[in-house]
């Protein structure tokens, strides 16, 4: 496809006016300065573009456009490039959104600004502020606010690129032809924002003002005098009543209700008992949360821009909250959309029944009460709590004392009920609940970061009780940061394939769009489960996850003595094939200053505290998927211990691949998370366990499968000496003997493999 011709013509009689020296087509000389912030770097970025206008061609036009526009904005020529843009803006009506139609907004919102402080000789914010209005105002709502939230974008994450680009070409005093015009495009970036970043929360604040009714502290009357503060939003645009999306959080963070109206919803965000708009208040979490959701979601239904139905959304606890609703039934509730949902008892405040620190820092933040301390984001302050309990030893039912600095009757509270028992049942759905919710349900998880504990067990338990319902599952390579802040190409060192990178909010809403507006249903949940296979960049629609009629890849450990590393094999080794014994001194705490690893790529496999089988060079690509399980056949040293399994592939270039977040676990909780079993110590026995973790990868061929055992000794986590006595009384005394846990040819790992 041509450029566009008109269009071809009217830059072509524009550049009549351009000096005679522009240059032809290849490398351009090119002499940056040092800095991105060196005045002199205007004059020298607008030099190259001047050079590249006559001679750029490109056969895509939207793209001819694009780069077209920046290159004559950083010329200097403002009224053509508004007109470049203005072009492709027209090319893209009625179309669905993208970046390149935001960037031809954002660099027409600039250039008409430079022609007006140009011609009209009016101040630089005068006239940015004039040009905002007329370019924002005629869009429609979806589109301005996706305006604005990369108008709003940080001006350093702008300048890295110009700053990289400049040290690489500085040296080389040239520069091809396609890397120029990218630059020109970096450079516009980081110039035009660093213009007009300070003008931008305040024209957004009254865009906002124009386009929406924002109620922010309304007052929800429940019972007697309890009350639930809420935030309201509604369009100016809206006829007539309209669906609800409802989050209920603590966090006012979580505050995405001008999101919904955008949308064409009434959007609303309700805060917890306790807590206001402004993120004050203490509450007692999971209690009252389902009896109030309902009566909220009641009081939405009687309200004259309610049309009757109302769904939830929301991650982490606000997902928690909606299917504690959902139990509820309330007649307006129709659906309910959750990223990552906490699961009481399940994933918080211990997984695998093992409680984490972390705890602590959230009771500090919402249970508490009072205004956030000014070191609740300090990590320096959290981790020296840590080292502080690690190396005292002390027993874990006081560790308030260490990072409160005082009693804390929530933590008390949950520190009483380490195993799955009523207190935590009574916050979750029961069977017969499971079995009564019939409304639509999206879950979204994570293979990293325990973002999928809480989903997986929502998900189970659902079809277990209502085999027919209506419910889908999402997960793929994410982690509650990629959650809460958009998917990106990269986490935590693992390159993201291209189609995982997907909005997941906006996924949620388009699924809203489906059920209450008519609109097709994404095409990426056409199954009930439906996940990522890394290394493959595609996606999987399946019935379940772990179907039985799927292939099983099961590996036992090779426990038979050997000078290299352990194996993992294909059948369990003939007779008695020896053992292999880790042992940890949980007294010992010198190790309280070496790190721990968050990456998912590695150079060195992590074996602390543990051992390592490696499986043999797979002869073809190898696809697996679904949750992890086997049976240990062990003989632990002590009636209890708490267990790390992690799966790595080790790849054919070199270095490994975490394939989902090491998962911990409670031996005697392993069978039964409700009833403690403890082990037979110095006995051999199995030990069934299945880890709650999902994962799924394209193992290319050569690769191998490793697979990490360790003994957990951790200090951001509660550490079981063994003794059989409750785990929240053992101190350090309890560990004076070293942990010993030797595992048999009995021992196996098994995962659904081949494509579905």
């Amino acid at each position: 496809m041509k450029p566009l011709r008109s269009h071809r013509l009217f830059v072509l009689l524009w550049l009549c006016a351009l000096p005679l020296w522009a240059a032809a087509a290849g490398d351009y000389g090119f002499a940056p300065p040092r800095s991105a912030d060196d005045p002199a770097a205007a004059a020298v970025m607008r030099d190259l573009a001047q050079r590249l206008i006559p001679v750029y061609q490109e056969a895509d036009n939207d793209l001819y456009l694009a780069n077209m526009t920046a290159m004559q904005v950083v010329s200097g020529a403002y009224g053509a490039a508004y007109d470049s843009s203005q072009t492709m803006r027209a090319r893209h009506q009625g179309k669905p959104m993208d970046s390149s139609f935001d960037r031809a907004v954002i660099d027409a919102i600039y250039a008409h600004a430079r022609a007006l402080e140009a011609n009209d000789h009016v101040p630089f914010a005068q006239a940015y502020t004039r040009s905002f209005q007329d370019v924002v105002q005629p869009l429609d709502d979806q589109r301005a606010a996706d305006i604005m939230d990369r108008l709003a974008a940080p001006v350093a994450s702008y300048r890295q690129p110009v700053q990289q680009a400049f040290d690489r070409w500085r040296t080389k005093g040239s520069i091809p032809e396609a890397d120029a015009v990218a630059l020109v495009r970096t450079w516009l970036a980081y110039e035009s924002r660093r213009s007009y970043a300070v003008l931008i929360p305040q024209l957004a604040a009254a865009e906002d003002e124009r386009r929406y009714s924002i109620e922010t502290d309304v007052v929800i009357p429940l019972r007697g005098r309890t009350v639930i503060h809420a935030t309201i939003v509604r369009s100016t645009n809206a006829q007539g009543p309209l669906p609800v999306l409802l989050r209920y959080t603590l966090d006012p963070r979580d505050d995405d209700a001008k999101r919904s109206a955008m949308r064409g919803y009434v959007g609303i965000t309700a805060y917890a008992r306790g807590r206001t708009p402004d993120g004050k208040g203490a509450v007692w979490p999971f209690v009252h949360d389902g009896d109030d959701a309902k009566a909220v979601i009641e009081w939405i239904a009687r309200q004259a821009w309610c049309d009757g139905r109302v769904a939830m959304l929301g991650d982490g606890y606000s997902g928690y909250v909606a299917w504690a609703a959902a139990r509820k039934q309330p007649a307006a509730l129709k659906a309910i959309a959750t990223i990552a949902p906490m699961a009481p008892g399940i994933d918080f405040p211990m997984a695998g029944q093992i409680y984490r620190n972390a705890m602590a820092r959230w009771a500090e933040e919402y249970a508490q009460g009072g205004p956030p301390p000014a070191d609740l984001n300090d990590a320096a302050h959290w981790r020296a709590r840590d080292e502080a309990w690690y190396r005292k030893g002390q027993r874990y039912r006081d560790m308030d004392r260490i990072y409160l600095g005082q009693r804390s009757r929530l933590l008390r509270t949950w520190l009483t009920h380490p195993s799955h028992d009523r207190y935590w049942q009574k916050f979750l759905p029961s069977a017969r609940q499971f079995a009564q919710i019939d409304i639509p349900v999206l879950t979204i998880a994570g293979y990293y970061g325990g973002a999928d504990a809480g989903a997986l067990y929502y998900h189970q338990q659902h079809l277990r009780q209502r085999p027919q319902a209506d419910d889908t599952l999402v997960v793929g390579p994410y982690d509650a940061s990629s959650i809460r802040d958009g998917t990106a190409a990269n986490l935590r060192g693992l390159a993201i394939d291209a189609v995982a990178q997907v909005d997941l909010r906006d996924l949620c809403l388009r699924w809203f769009d489906h059920l209450f507006k008519k609109a097709p249903k994404p095409a990426l949940l056409q199954d009930r489960v439906v996940y990522e296979v890394p290394g493959a960049n595609e996606w999987r629609h399946v019935p379940a996850l772990d179907a039985p009629q799927r292939e099983r890849l099961r590996l036992y450990l090779d426990t038979r003595p050997t000078e290299g590393p352990h194996r993992l094999i294909a059948a369990p080794a003939e007779g008695d094939a020896g053992q292999v014994e880790v042992a940890v001194n949980l007294a010992d705490r010198r190790d309280v200053g070496q790190p721990w690893t968050d990456a998912l790529r590695l150079t060195q496999l992590p074996t602390r505290n543990g051992i390592s089988f490696v499986g043999e060079p797979l002869a073809k690509d190898t696809e697996i998927a679904g949750v992890l399980r086997g049976v240990f056949d062990i003989t632990p040293s002590r009636q209890d211990v708490d267990l790390s399994v992690a799966l790595y592939a080790q790849l054919p270039g070199g270095g490994y691949q975490l394939l989902f977040d090491p998962y911990d676990f409670r031996a005697s909780y392993a069978r039964d998370r409700v009833h403690r079993r403890l082990l037979r110590a110095g006995e051999r026995q199995l030990l069934p366990f299945t880890t709650e973790r999902i994962t799924a990868a394209k193992l290319p061929a050569g690769s191998r499968i490793v697979l990490v055992l360790a003994i957990n000794k951790r200090l951001d986590r509660q550490i079981n000496a063994g003794s059989g006595k409750a785990v929240n009384a053992e101190t350090i005394a309890d560990a004076k003997v070293p942990m010993r846990v030797r595992w048999h040819g009995g021992s196996y790992v098994e995962v659904s493999s081949g494509k579905p």
